[in-house]
């Protein structure tokens, strides 16, 4: 039997381009978490020491940026299960016992991520969700659409009703937060290696395990979104249904604007709602999340139906290619400077995006300096190696040898 993986020339050049798209949004979003005790500070999420400008970037993610990347990483997700199911199935491979073996892999560097390097890990809840999709796979469309609507349509009328709730302003602690936004900074800046585990472990660790349930019930109708779309064969095959991919693209375009808009208006306090401002702002930044997730996507398909556009998008793609290895890297440089730099807590948000940009022009030149030479990706090999029990070729010299 044929137990290679997917070659470069069967690779989805669309879908290289989103994923490289996304891990561009995604560090934006996870830099504040990577220099400061997001965890801890006042629900706006601006540094202690900030200034107009960092107002007007946390504006501005919160507008285009935060909660709608990981969408978009979650829809790539459900649309990876379905092509390495359907792929593996095509060569009477063992699927689901391939499938296991690749999301234990994942859920197993997930938690060593989220121990040892940084609690926004979201790759031990894609493989947690990622489970789950397991019970989709031979469902009819129609159950799996439902499926996606039901838990999408559930989980958002709980927002509504958190929307509704009036404030209460005796659950606010802040001088609790503050000590322990002091303590987080000094911990991460001179503390030893114990001290730092032992805070995560008392404090930062608690939080995030309480929000695992809704982190998968909110990843996994996305997962559905993306497994449909590519069972349509939508993202194979663009052109062929380039007229489904507009409608979406105006419908999500729509739907944006007045989600979108609302944020500054709250944050203004130009419309006030029965809850908090936080928890207003906070509820429409995941609403928009939604539709402008559908809408970057849709823009991107469309865009790379074109030629000229294709190879503009052609960094990105190369940069989407070695997603998991580019995914972790960004962690361990912002958690290298953090801590040889002591910067943790000090660092402006204007100064944390000219960060991004600048290791994010690093990754692309690193990825493709690496893949002029090797198939995949380092932790990319290694995934496939474990997956398909077999030595994959990682240098483009050399012939597939099986594992010893």
């Amino acid at each position: 039997m044929n137990t290679s993986p997917v070659t470069e020339g069967e690779r989805i050049h669309q879908l290289d381009v989103i994923r490289g798209f996304a891990l561009f949004g995604i560090v934006l979003v996870n830099m504040p978490t990577f220099l400061h005790p997001v965890l801890f500070l006042p629900a706006e999420g601006l540094p202690v020491q900030h200034t107009v400008l960092d107002e007007c970037v946390r504006l501005f993610f919160n507008m285009f940026v935060q909660t709608k990347f990981y969408t978009i990483f979650s829809f790539l997700f459900g649309a990876g299960f379905y092509l390495f199911m359907h792929r593996a199935e095509q060569k009477q491979l063992p699927m689901k016992r391939m499938y296991g073996r690749r999301i234990l892999v994942l859920f197993t560097v997930g938690i060593l991520h989220f121990v040892f390097l940084w609690y926004g890990d979201i790759l031990h809840t894609y493989a947690l969700a990622g489970f789950i999709l397991l019970l989709f796979y031979r469902k009819q469309q129609r159950t799996v659409l439902r499926w996606a609507w039901f838990l999408l349509i559930i989980y958002q009328l709980m927002m509504l009703l958190i929307l509704l709730v009036p404030a209460d302003p005796s659950l606010e602690n802040q001088a609790g937060k503050a000590a322990l936004v002091m303590q987080a900074i000094q911990v991460y800046q001179d503390g030893t290696w114990s001290e730092w585990m032992q805070f995560r472990i008392t404090h930062e660790f608690p939080i995030v395990l309480a929000n695992e349930p809704f982190a998968v019930i909110t990843v996994l109708p996305l997962f559905l979104f993306g497994f449909t779309a590519a069972r349509q064969g939508i993202i194979q095959r663009t052109m062929d249904h380039l007229s489904a991919i507009k409608r979406v693209w105006w419908t999500s375009l729509v739907m944006s604007i007045p989600l979108v808009g609302m944020i500054p208006l709250l944050q203004a306090g130009w419309i006030v709602l029965p809850a908090a401002k936080s928890t207003s702002i906070t509820v429409f930044v995941g609403w928009s999340g939604l539709t402008l997730c559908a809408f970057y996507i849709s823009s991107l398909l469309l865009l790379c139906s074109r030629e000229q556009w294709r190879k503009r998008f052609s960094s990105l793609a190369i940069v989407g290619r070695m997603a998991f290895t580019n995914y972790l890297l960004q962690t361990v440089v912002f958690v290298f400077i953090s801590r040889v730099f002591a910067v943790y807590g000090t660092v402006s948000l204007v100064t944390g995006t000219f960060i991004c940009l600048i290791l994010f022009a690093g990754q692309v030149a690193f990825s493709s300096w690496w893949l002029s030479r090797y198939y995949y990706g380092p932790l990319e090999w290694v995934w496939r190696c474990l997956t398909y029990a077999n030595r994959v070729p990682l240098r483009k010299d050399k012939k597939l040898q099986p594992l010893s």
